[in-house]
Parts: structure tokens; C-alpha cells; sequence
């Protein structure tokens, strides 16, 4: 063989065996002041109750799945709040701002209101004339806290409002 050409060769193994044993180290990324450790995990303990109860009451085949009753849909946590509230004063206010007879008015105005920040909603009323579509804003429960943005809002929409206690 060539002299030129192994020295050639040899040249390029050299250099790949260097490559290979440097370039790693450019692209480590390690953190300084964090030592190489391997985290173990542990593995969750058993559940303390016999879940295979449970599990034997699922049903397998679709005859059993559709002859169980449907489960009747309840919100505990709304049912908690009102029956806690219920027993207590308390009040909360919410600032009527105006009544639209269209329902696209009442939502563009709504969430103009919501681009200030305020929590606005709107629901709808129907009466002798038609649908009304009422714009609030609130619930509050400080009665003082509502005013202020009873006034805030008819200042700066120059609109006059409405302060309704719920």
C-alpha cells in the first residue's frame, strides 16, 4: 500500500477517536454545584382496603352496563355553599347595567366590560314585552366594594346603574 495513503488512514482514525472521545463533552450540559446522583424511587405502598369488591361490581358485558340505573347528577359542592349560606346573613350585590332588548348588544357590552376587568355576566328575563337580556356586574359581597364600582362603572361608561341586592 501507498505510505501517503496509510498515513492518511491512520490520520483519520486518530481524529475520529478524538471527535468521538471530546465532542461528547461540548454538548454535556451540566449544572455547576449539582453532584451525578441516580435517584432511586420507591414504590407506593399497598392500599389498605380490599379494592376487589369494587372491582366485581363492574359490569363486563354491555346487557349488564345498560340494565344499571342512570346516576342522578348532583352538585354537592353548590348544594353545600347554599345551604351554609342559607343559614348565615349574608348578602352579596351585583350592579344591573343595563337591559337589551337584543342579545348580541347586551354581549358586545359584556365583553367590552370584561376587557376592563370586570366580572360581567348576562342572563335573560322574559316578560309580557319579550326577552330581556340583563347586564350585570358582580357578585360582591362588600356592600361598600360595590358601590365604588357602582360609580366607577357610571363614570367611565357614563351609563346609570343599578345596585341589586341577592
Amino acid at each position: 500500500m501507498n505510505e501517503i495513503l496509510k498515513q492518511r488512514i491512520v490520520g483519520a482514525i486518530v481524529i475520529t477517536a478524538l471527535a468521538a472521545i471530546f465532542v461528547p463533552m461540548l454538548f454535556d450540559d451540566q449544572v455547576p454545584g449539582v453532584d451525578n446522583f441516580t435517584n432511586e424511587l420507591s414504590l407506593p405502598q399497598e392500599p389498605k382496603e380490599d379494592m376487589q369488591l369494587l372491582l366485581d361490581n363492574i359490569p363486563k358485558t354491555s346487557a349488564q352496563v345498560l340494565s344499571k340505573p342512570v346516576p342522578v347528577q348532583v352538585d354537592l359542592q353548590a348544594e353545600s355553599i347554599k345551604q351554609s349560606v342559607k343559614g348565615t346573613n349574608l348578602k352579596s350585590w351585583t350592579i344591573q347595567v343595563g337591559s337589551f332588548s337584543k342579545e348580541a348588544n347586551a354581549l358586545e357590552f359584556r365583553d367590552k366590560l370584561r376587557k376592563s376587568k370586570f366580572t360581567a355576566y348576562v342572563d335573560s328575563v322574559t316578560t309580557g314585552q319579550g326577552t330581556l337580556y340583563r347586564l350585570h356586574v358582580g357578585p360582591e359581597l362588600d356592600e361598600k366594594r360595590a358601590q365604588q364600582t357602582q360609580q366607577n362603572l357610571e363614570t367611565q361608561y357614563k351609563v346609570k346603574t343599578l345596585l341589586v341586592s341577592e
